[in-house]
């Protein structure tokens, strides 16, 4: 899945490198609960799940949540 919604203004950051370093600097724990909103395709919504206590992910494309549920079952 590449195509980007134009509606719905969609911008990915998808490299582990860049991703590392924006967790790294936000300081979380395992007691945060996240409430993270546009969870796109998942890749920063896999972090926060192995890095906190609970996180609520909402994406309104529908294409998208089922990306980020197969990447979360894995």
């Amino acid at each position: 899945m590449n195509e980007k919604n134009i509606k719905h203004s969609q911008n990915f950051i998808t490299s582990k490198h860049n991703i590392d370093k924006i967790m790294t600097n936000i300081r979380l724990n395992e007691h945060d609960n996240i409430f993270e909103i546009g969870s796109g395709k998942g890749h920063f919504t896999l972090e926060l799940v192995q890095r906190c206590n609970f996180v609520t992910a909402i994406e309104i494309d529908h294409k998208l949540c089922k990306t980020t549920e197969n990447k979360l079952v894995d």
